[in-house]
């Protein structure tokens, strides 16, 4: 299956009512649950993941972006990409293990890159090496 075409409600079969709430990251997942992955842009793919929203999906997305510059910065911050992974709990990675093996080994191969961006807590790559 060809994912790249179809939106995150299509993919869980899960369509949310619009909500008429006043926030911006409310919002921004409501539309961009809609779109087509392939649209989606790097923002939209940091949001959502930051909202545990289509982590079975995007999870790949994001290794893919973070690979060849872990640290890359998307919006906030050099490495804020990186930082939604490592905010993930183990929990959140059990419909992509062969992913979170993938992130660990980006981790490892990119140790003192990573280590050294202060805006990622020392704890949360701890965290993920001895997962």
């Amino acid at each position: 299956m060809n994912i790249n075409n179809k939106s995150i409600e299509e993919l869980e079969n899960d369509y949310w009512v619009d909500l008429d709430f006043d926030s911006y990251v409310v919002k921004k997942s409501q539309m961009a649950r809609k779109k087509p992955i392939s649209k989606l842009s790097y923002e939209e793919i940091r949001l959502l993941i930051g909202q545990k929203i289509g982590l079975r999906y995007l999870i790949p997305i994001a290794l893919s972006i973070i690979e060849p510059n872990p640290l890359i910065e998307i919006t906030f911050f050099e490495g804020d990409l990186l930082s939604q992974l490592f905010s993930l709990s183990l929990d959140d990675w059990k419909d992509n293990k062969e992913d979170l093996k993938q992130f660990q080994e980006i981790i490892i191969k990119n140790f003192s890159l990573i280590e050294s961006c202060n805006e990622i807590p020392k704890e949360m790559i701890e965290k993920y090496l001895n997962y």
